[in-house]
């Protein structure tokens, strides 16, 4: 005969062998539940009862997955530099930002990890790129500005 801690933390028994077959069967008991046999003071798992532990299925193993890190895809401010300000240097930055959830999906970290940061450069350039046609833009329309104040006068 033997006594069990129920999964609700209350103790049972005395339970028979047959009984005990029977809770497995219904899946009331596990190889983690704790038993006792009648008459010992010394709480063991159902698995280290030879006798008892054939009965019952190997524990479940909760797997739980593991967390996947963030990682920006930096998609939508690839399709604004690539709409407003550089489209040659944002085409790239949309190629690279595409690429970001995929790889993590496979599981591949390391790979985006790097696109991100691929796309991200490519946003800046791009940004960068408009900056300096803006600045050449605005260097032209003054010099040519100021021709064409001296050609008045």
């Amino acid at each position: 005969m033997y006594r069990i801690i129920g999964a609700d933390g209350r103790e049972y028994g005395p339970v028979s062998t047959e009984q005990l077959r029977q809770w497995i069967a219904e899946s009331r008991v596990n190889q983690q539940t704790r038993v006792r046999v009648e008459g010992s003071t010394e709480w063991k798992s159902l698995a280290d009862f030879p006798e008892l532990a054939s009965m019952a299925p190997p524990p479940l193993t909760a797997s739980i997955p593991a967390a996947r890190p963030h990682v920006p895809n930096y998609l939508a401010q690839s399709i604004l530099v690539t709409l407003f300000c550089c489209l040659p240097f944002g085409i790239p930055a949309i190629v690279f930002a595409a690429q970001v959830n995929g790889k993590l999906q496979a599981g591949d970290t390391a790979g985006a990890l790097e696109s991100s940061r691929k796309a991200k450069m490519w946003c800046w350039i791009a940004v960068g790129g408009w900056v300096l046609t803006a600045l050449i833009y605005a260097v032209i329309f003054a010099v040519f500005g100021m021709k064409a104040l001296q050609g008045i006068r």
